[in-house]
């Protein structure tokens, strides 16, 4: 958080053609306990770009063991195909481990978002890269500035 206050460019590539949020997320599998959740959700506040939906069961596969991570991954998206790649991305010990958060996740496949959930992303897209400086200005409530930034909420709707 401190790099992307002041300033630094959480778009901007590496020399390997990867940006900080592909760092971030290649970092899941090995580092859970630096809660890369908190490092994703900075990152897509301060106008990171979001991953190719084509990419989702990739990153389920390898960044399952942290819901978390997936919730915010998915909740920057107002509408996303669902798939049977989805489920059969995610290794059935943390299938089972998490069920609660992915049979939210995979009934998205059968309803479509919340209307709360589309407002949340039109907000958002009007802020681009701004949101964690404008939002908490908006005259809201705490909890409503906080799912306006991807407070973390266990499921998705």
């Amino acid at each position: 958080d401190l790099l992307i206050r002041k300033g630094v460019d959480v778009n901007r590539m590496d020399y390997g053609g990867n940006a900080p949020m592909h760092k971030a997320l290649q970092a899941v599998a090995y580092r859970l306990e630096h809660e890369p959740e908190r490092t994703v959700r900075s990152l897509l506040n301060y106008g990171s770009i979001r991953i190719w939906p084509g990419a989702i069961p990739k990153v389920l596969k390898f960044c399952s063991q942290s819901p978390r991570t997936i919730e915010v991954l998915i909740n920057v998206y107002d509408r996303l195909k669902v798939t049977d790649d989805w489920e059969e991305s995610v290794p059935e010990k943390v299938l089972q481990e998490h069920r609660e958060f992915y049979d939210s996740l995979f009934a998205l496949s059968q309803t479509p978002r919340s209307l709360q959930h589309l407002a949340r992303c039109v907000i958002r897209n009007q802020f681009e890269g701004r949101c964690q400086d404008l939002i908490p200005e908006l005259p809201l409530p705490t909890f409503l500035q906080e799912y306006l930034l991807l407070q973390f909420r266990d499921y998705v709707s």
